[in-house]
């Protein structure tokens, strides 16, 4: 599966961030993929960006907070298609699952509520989210989420800016693997805890969403990426990128039928 040549020498990619001047003038569409990873960068660092000239995007980024998010469940409408940038902290557990429930809701609703499709939506954003705090040795997660009624799909962006596949196992596991390598394990069910023998959150959530709802699903750590569409996997190396935490990126297409996942539980 893997394109990427592993690499054996344990490096700091982590040791600053460096800041960033985001030319946003040219957009004339934007994504959750595009971006949450773009503000919270800014939001992390003296970045600067300067405002998309087209007037429609630039007032869509206003109205989902962009760059700095919310962190209250408060300021949603649950009438719109979106729920806007936000920000999940580990300290406030109650108001983080009630931003959980508010996009699980959200992207339910959006999805018609088809039989079987409350439990498929809200599996992979409890269990991703669930590893943001587990894994990432960091106090804080990013979502976001924006359902296309003309194209009849949902994308939503999950990530954190902590310690990445890689070193997670460097020092959960003392592996030294390279960023694909880690992507490969984690795909194959291996938990960054030593104490733990088995990791199914994020392969399971991955086949939920690829298998059971037609989806695709990307995962970034560091400077390797797995594309996945159905049954179909691609692993990449980004050599001129290097994202400190993991991104995970999904797409589901409106439902047109009833939906079971549990062939996917493990």
């Amino acid at each position: 599966m893997s394109e990427c040549v592993a690499s054996l020498a344990p490096r700091d990619v982590y040791a600053g961030i460096r800041e960033v001047d985001f030319d946003l003038s040219s957009l004339r569409w934007v994504s959750p993929l595009l971006i949450l990873p773009i503000g919270v960068y800014i939001h992390g660092s003296d970045s600067t960006y300067t405002r998309p000239l087209d007037n429609k995007v630039s007032s869509y980024l206003r109205t989902v907070y962009f760059p700095h998010g919310v962190s209250s469940v408060v300021t949603f409408k649950r009438e719109l298609n979106y729920i806007p940038i936000s920000l999940l902290k580990r300290e406030n557990s109650i108001e983080r699952e009630r931003l959980a429930s508010s996009f699980s809701r959200m992207v339910y609703k959006s999805l018609k509520a088809i039989p079987g499709t409350e439990n498929a939506v809200y599996y992979p954003i409890t269990e991703l989210v669930t590893n943001i705090f587990e894994h990432s040795k960091k106090d804080e997660g990013w979502i976001f989420a924006q359902f296309y009624p003309r194209k009849n799909f949902l994308d939503l962006c999950i990530l954190d800016r902590g310690r990445g596949l890689a070193k997670a196992y460097l020092e959960e596991q003392s592996l030294i693997i390279s960023d694909c390598r880690a992507i490969e394990l984690a795909m194959m069910g291996l938990s960054v805890k030593a104490d733990t023998e088995r990791g199914y959150g994020i392969r399971t959530s991955k086949r939920v969403i690829c298998e059971g709802l037609n989806g695709g699903f990307l995962i970034v750590s560091g400077s390797a990426a797995l594309i996945c569409k159905g049954k179909k996997e691609k692993l990449i190396r980004l050599p001129s990128f290097d994202w400190q935490g993991v991104i995970i990126a999904y797409r589901i297409p409106q439902p047109r039928g009833a939906i079971d996942i549990t062939p996917y539980w493990e």
